[in-house]
């Protein structure tokens, strides 16, 4: 992504996070996913930075003279982009009974026209912190335990996120609302996966299955034509575009696309609608253009850190398993033969998945099952950047044998192939898995 914007004097009033600026920022470790791209010229290097300080600001309460308010808020999930995405990497998947922190809690109401719709009351989240109005509701998570075993009878406890609500501040839930919860994805090489066009995806896209090897993904393709490519269910065509609805729905900051200074505040939430009616001070929206802009450019420019131990022959060997069982039917190592396009590993296209990982704010819909390719450039880095592994759309898999174990739909004859693998082969797939 290559964003050519001019800069204007909207400095004042950011104080950026002293950690972002004085951390020592090294291509491997903590800090993998924090350098940039670079192909970027200095000019957007400048604006790289910039964005960085965004990405990491912590975003505060701006109160009005007449008891309005403008900045983070009212409702939210987090106070910056940095809260949800740790270290340009992952969320955090909380534990029983703890509080959903870096996680969001998505609500909607299975729909058989549009997969799924908004609670008429809480929007398409839940919002479990407030400032100048109550919180939505406190979310209270536990998990279902079921045992799977490998063949060589290696235990491996699939869980099942279960999300109960409790007090809700502003009303009940509509009747037939439904709960489920969304891990933050890593953000590297965003812009490169943005370059990524029609014609090339659909090359790989299969909907109808004519080749008849039981992998059928298909393009997301939005109302106006745009290609879906990121999130979960590949609903944002641009990453200005994700990253808009992100400030919106997760922080309550207003963007030219997302200009509501509410966020996700519903019309029948009143008091949330109240505190927050006033413009912010000298400016139409809390990001403006070149200030959304900026941020966008950092996501998209987050450079992807090199492969470790490629040529190992563990690592080789692990390879060949990895496109022998048929993982590279989806996770595709290579777009073109370009070598930024290398190592994606993915084909960005939706993919049916099966009952398991069934989200149920989409009901028995097909988009239930459906979940776009993560790509894994970088999967390796995860718990070097997060401090743990957490995977799949609400990060019920605690390592990348559970996130296999949980592929059913499209993939269930890959996830019994990989059952019946030797320790050696297993291992052998796993080490190729931490090499990127």
């Amino acid at each position: 992504m290559r964003v050519r914007i001019r800069l204007f004097g909207f400095l004042i009033g950011i104080a950026f996070s002293s950690v972002a600026v004085a951390e020592q920022l090294v291509p491997f470790g903590p800090t993998a996913f924090s350098l940039a791209d670079p192909a970027l010229n200095s000019s957007d290097l400048a604006k790289f930075n910039y964005g960085r300080g965004l990405f990491h600001h912590e975003w505060q309460v701006h109160r009005h003279a007449n008891g309005s308010q403008s900045g983070l808020g009212p409702i939210f999930s987090a106070n910056a982009c940095a809260a949800c995405h740790i270290r340009g990497g992952r969320g955090k998947t909380p534990e029983k009974g703890e509080r959903p922190t870096a996680y969001v809690i998505a609500v909607g109401i299975p729909s058989a026209l549009y997969g799924t719709l908004p609670d008429p009351i809480y929007g398409a989240q839940i919002q479990s912190n407030a400032v100048g109005t109550p919180t939505e509701a406190e979310v209270f998570v536990s998990y279902k335990a079921t045992l799977d075993r490998l063949s060589d009878g290696t235990p491996v406890e699939l869980r099942t996120p279960i999300f109960e609500i409790g007090a809700a501040n502003y009303g009940q839930l509509h009747e037939h609302a439904e709960l489920s919860g969304r891990l933050p994805q890593q953000i590297i090489g965003l812009g490169y996966l943005e370059q990524i066009g029609f014609e090339t995806l659909s090359t790989f896209a299969d909907p109808e299955d004519v080749n008849g090897d039981g992998i059928s993904g298909r393009i997301s393709l939005m109302e106006n034509g745009e290609i879906g490519r990121f999130g979960w269910k590949a609903t944002a065509p641009t990453v200005l575009h994700q990253t808009a609805k992100a400030a919106s729905s997760d922080m309550g900051i207003s963007t030219p696309l997302f200009p509501a200074y509410a966020g996700d505040c519903t019309q029948k939430q009143v008091e949330c609608l109240e505190a927050s009616l006033e413009q912010p001070q000298n400016k139409k929206t809390e990001l403006d253009v070149n200030e959304a802009r900026i941020l966008a450019l950092y996501s998209a420019n987050i450079h992807v850190p090199p492969r470790r131990n490629a040529y190992d022959p563990e690592v080789r060997r692990g390879e060949g398993i990895f496109s022998a069982i048929g993982c590279a039917s989806c996770h595709v190592p290579v777009f073109s033969e370009s070598q930024e396009y290398r190592g994606a590993y993915t084909d960005m296209l939706l993919h049916e998945m099966g009952m398991g990982l069934s989200d149920p704010t989409y009901g028995e819909t097909e988009l239930a099952r459906e979940w776009r390719t993560p790509p894994l450039w970088g999967i390796g880095y995860t718990e070097e950047v997060n401090g743990n592994q957490f995977y799949l759309h609400d990060g019920r898999a605690r390592d990348l044998i559970e996130a296999i174990m949980w592929h059913g739909g499209e993939a269930e004859r890959t996830k019994e192939t990989f059952r019946s693998l030797s320790t050696n082969e297993r291992n052998a797939l796993i080490a190729f898995l931490n090499s990127l």
